[in-house]
């Protein structure tokens, strides 16, 4: 295994495909364009004949799934901003999110078809693109079994409990969670209003803390959780 982790480390551990990736390596110039609050950056089941690299500002996404029935939201910003790179990458002819402006986003427009061939034609950029997609694919394969059997609820317990199992270290002490609800939302396949009802329930029934807005929890709230979980 630590052979392994040193390879992973030789070749690159990144998961933001963000502008600073790409700039120096890019040949002409491109638009810098101008988004006000609440404005479409992108509308789902459009071309990605651009990719936007936000270089200001804040932009939400909502994804639809194909069931029409989850959905979830997810942040872009400076650090992680690259609207319609993963259609690109995975050259889909649909955005999959519309993605809206939470603040005022400047961003830069740049082809598709340029930022793909500057992608196929530089290892390192191939390489961190790889490891985008697969720590997505990672991070979503859980959802597809277990948490899809379960209710909005109940994954969410779930997903607390398995938190508190990975984090804690010393028998007895508080866990802070360090996800924000947006993440969260992410992995389990529910809305931010979905997890944030959630949450409430759970507070009310003593199965989580709540710190200065952050999420806490005991060893006797985690053993709540596992009580009152549909399966266990």
């Amino acid at each position: 295994m630590d052979m392994l982790k040193q390879k992973w480390e030789q070749y690159g551990r990144g998961t933001s495909f963000n502008y600073s990736k790409i700039e120096k390596k890019l040949h002409g110039n491109y638009p810098i364009i101008q988004f006000d609050v609440n404005t479409p950056i992108v509308l789902r089941g459009e071309s990605p004949q651009y990719i936007y690299f936000i270089l200001s500002g804040v932009a939400i996404g909502t994804r639809d799934y194909e069931d029409g029935n989850e959905y979830d939201y997810f942040h872009l910003d400076k650090s992680n901003g690259s609207v319609g790179l993963l259609e690109t990458l995975a050259q889909k002819e649909a955005i999959i999110a519309t993605v809206s402006c939470l603040s005022k986003v400047e961003a830069i427009r740049i082809p598709s078809a340029i930022v793909y061939e500057l992608i196929m034609q530089d290892l390192e950029l191939l390489r961190l693109s790889l490891h985008l997609l697969a720590d997505d694919l990672y991070d979503r394969s859980g959802n597809d079994g277990l948490f899809y059997h379960l209710e909005g609820i109940d994954r969410l317990r779930y997903f607390l409990i398995t938190y508190y199992d990975e984090h804690i270290t010393t028998e007895g002490s508080l866990i802070e969670v360090e996800e924000r609800r947006e993440k969260i939302a992410n992995k389990l396949g529910m809305s931010v209003r979905t997890v944030g009802r959630a949450l409430k329930k759970l507070k009310e029934n003593q199965e989580i803390l709540n710190k200065s807005r952050k999420i806490v929890i005991g060893q006797k709230e985690q053993q709540r959780l596992r009580e009152n979980i549909s399966y266990m």
